[in-house]
């Protein structure tokens, strides 16, 4: 594991700037887990790299259809496992295939599939009083 950066942000402009700053880094087939409180900005994140990508369709939170893919010269597969409670569900999801389909994929919820992943990233937000804080690893 690597710190590669750590953001702040105490607007919803800031964490725009750093998904700009993040756009550049991430290339298709990558995959980053995404870790935060309920309401820390995960999916605000994915929407703000969506805008920037220019994906055909605007990115919605995942919640309840749980994968969402979005079409562009960088596609993009966004994962909410929130609801997801047990590896057998996860197995009927079809998830591994998607991996590799030339899309960048960001997982919420990531705690069933991290270790099955042998090289990731991971964005852990914090909420710390009015800012939050992004730290971007990568493992593998």
């Amino acid at each position: 594991m690597q710190v590669l950066e750590v953001f702040e942000s105490k607007s919803p402009q800031e964490t725009e700037e750093i998904a700009r700053e993040l756009s550049g880094r991430f290339k298709k087939n990558d995959v980053i887990l995404l870790e935060g409180d309920l309401g820390s900005g995960k999916t605000f994140l994915v929407k703000a790299l969506c805008r920037i990508w220019q994906t055909e369709d605007e990115a919605v939170s995942p919640s309840f259809a749980i994968i969402h893919h979005y079409r562009g010269n960088i596609p993009v597969n966004h994962f909410d496992f929130y609801r997801i409670h047990s590896e057998t569900e996860l197995d009927q999801l079809g998830w591994e295939e998607m991996l590799i389909a030339g899309a960048v994929t960001f997982i919420e919820w990531p705690q069933l599939l991290e270790k099955h992943l042998a090289a990731y990233y991971k964005i852990s937000i914090a909420i710390k009083g009015d800012k939050r804080r992004f730290k971007l690893q990568k493992f593998g």
